[in-house]
């Protein structure tokens, strides 16, 4: 996915878990983490994108039970959403093992179907976020 869809993927997650608007924005801030720790060597995809590390970090900040704790559970909470739409690629992330991928994918980076799923995500939270009504079917 694009640097802009993990963005707005981590904002919509965070409003569809309730985080408030400032804490989606964090997240969103945080979702190209992943990606920018490579910059000192690692490989694309390999241990920057290992979700247990981040998962740990999410909840060491989390559990401080303090404002900046749990600003700071949401910055790092936005690698988890970007790990999680990379599942959905083609490339995939690793799950179990550092360096073992598991792949879901159905995605390709730039395509219109990695913006359609981006799109509802957003509709999504903005349904969720701004309080509408469902439509219900019969």
């Amino acid at each position: 996915m694009t640097g802009k869809s993990h963005r707005l993927m981590a904002a919509s997650g965070a409003v569809l878990l309730g985080a408030s608007p400032l804490c989606a924005g964090v997240a969103a801030l945080g979702a190209t983490l992943p990606d920018r720790i490579e910059i000192v060597g690692l490989p694309h995809r390999g241990v920057s994108h290992w979700p247990w590390p981040w998962a740990l970090a999410v909840w060491a900040m989390w559990t401080q039970n303090t404002e900046w704790g749990n600003v700071m559970a949401w910055w790092l909470a936005g690698a988890l959403f970007h790990i999680g739409a990379d599942l959905f690629t083609v490339a995939g992330v690793p799950i179990l093992l550092p360096n073992w991928r598991l792949r879901l994918g159905i995605l390709r980076t730039g395509s219109l179907g990695e913006y359609m799923v981006v799109t509802v995500f957003v509709v999504a939270a903005l349904v969720h976020g701004l309080k509408l009504p469902v439509l219900k079917l019969p």
